[in-house]
């Protein structure tokens, strides 16, 4: 589909998809797929309404954004409790020019905003727990860390249900020989499947410990779950809004961001550190995609031009600005201790927020990722 449409109410929607059929590379799954770039298209077309209205875009977007209903029940909702503390937060009404490109001189500053609901993939996963008669507790499960410190949330959510230290929790993960199935690192699901699973199979470990006693000499318990965790036809999205401050170098193209504020709602934090981590990571990639990166070809032969880490123009940390991550947290009453997803969240709204900051920088729209010096320029002259 087309993303960022679902995030207005307005039942006035339609959706044409054409797939189109090149000699180029052909394009896979990162982060969050699609997501970013179908939020900048959206965003900046209601960021223009908003600016032709004489509106402010937050007050605009909290005056038509989607809203639980009847028909569309949310397990948990908080996308206007981020974009007010968003806005506190990072001072909007003082950074925004009321007229986009009404600063004069050659640096134009200007401040833009996005806002964005996001749900996990679904599927199941499944978790083995053990106690020995040393009391010390192993977790088997099948994820895999890519990053986001999977194996280290997973014991953490034993050991909370388990009512021990973490260090009293060995956990086994990503052996396929010994580990139960698990639904992947893929769809931002891993805490909501995986940790579901693990919290079930510690009811049942628990359920044993209390019927039989702990185990002695070399015997262990051993208990397992594979749940396929539901929301009750209820809609289990994680939200968030990010704010940013731009200054454009009008002289030469440039852009540099000069404040990032992300607030996200992804239920209870399991491990804060990591989350925080995961929304400025994902931050920081956002903004590579708003602009740098691209993938340009010759003409003339059809190859491409940017391959490789360093052609293709990633953020270096002389590009990366301070990022400043708060996080709302609420129990939304179904996923383990209320947890929700957090991993892919962070990059969505990068593209959006800095090309609305640009474009009230400058008062140009521009239409195309990446946002680069030459389009800039281009624009300005």
């Amino acid at each position: 589909g087309i993303s960022g449409l679902e995030m207005y109410a307005c039942p006035n929607r339609y959706r044409s998809l054409t797939p189109v059929y090149t000699n180029r590379t052909t394009s896979g799954n990162f982060r969050a797929p699609s997501e970013p770039h179908g939020v900048y298209g959206i965003e900046s077309m209601m960021d223009d309404i908003a600016y032709k209205l004489g509106m402010d875009p937050v007050d605009f977007t909290l005056k038509n954004m989607v809203r639980p209903t009847e028909d569309q029940p949310f397990t948990n909702y908080s996308l206007e409790d981020c974009m007010r503390l968003g806005a506190e937060t990072f001072d909007w009404p003082a950074r925004r020019n009321v007229t986009p490109g009404a600063d004069n001189g050659p640096i134009k500053r200007g401040a833009g905003f996005s806002f964005m609901m996001f749900r996990a993939a679904l599927g199941y996963s499944s978790a083995i727990v053990q106690v020995d008669a040393q009391q010390r507790y192993t977790l088997f499960v099948g994820v895999t860390d890519v990053g986001p410190g999977a194996k280290t949330t997973m014991g953490m959510i034993a050991a909370e249900a388990l009512s021990v230290p973490l260090s009293q929790v060995d956990v086994v993960s990503g052996d396929t020989d010994r580990c139960p199935y698990s639904v992947g690192e893929s769809g931002s699901r891993t805490t909501i499947m995986t940790g579901t699973a693990v919290v079930e199979a510690v009811q049942d470990l628990k359920q044993q410990m209390a019927s039989q006693g702990m185990p002695t000499g070399d015997d262990v318990l051993v208990a397992s779950a594979s749940p396929s965790p539901e929301a009750d036809g209820k809609l289990r999205q994680c939200f968030g809004a990010h704010f940013v401050e731009v200054e454009v170098d009008t002289r030469v193209g440039t852009t540099r961001i000069s404040k990032y504020v992300a607030v996200h709602e992804s239920g209870r934090i399991i491990n804060p550190q990591t989350a925080r981590d995961q929304i400025r990571g994902a931050v920081i990639q956002g903004i590579g995609q708003a602009l740098h990166e691209d993938l340009l070809y010759d003409p003339a032969s059809g190859q491409p031009l940017t391959t490789g880490y360093y052609r293709a123009r990633h953020l270096t940390h002389l590009d990366v600005p301070h990022i400043e991550v708060a996080f709302i947290e609420v129990d939304d009453g179904y996923g383990p201790f209320g947890a929700k997803t957090v991993g892919e969240s962070g990059i969505i709204l990068a593209p959006a927020a800095v090309a609305n900051a640009i474009f009230n920088a400058t008062g140009k729209r521009m239409t195309s990722l990446p946002i680069t010096r030459g389009k800039i320029l281009g624009a300005m002259a």
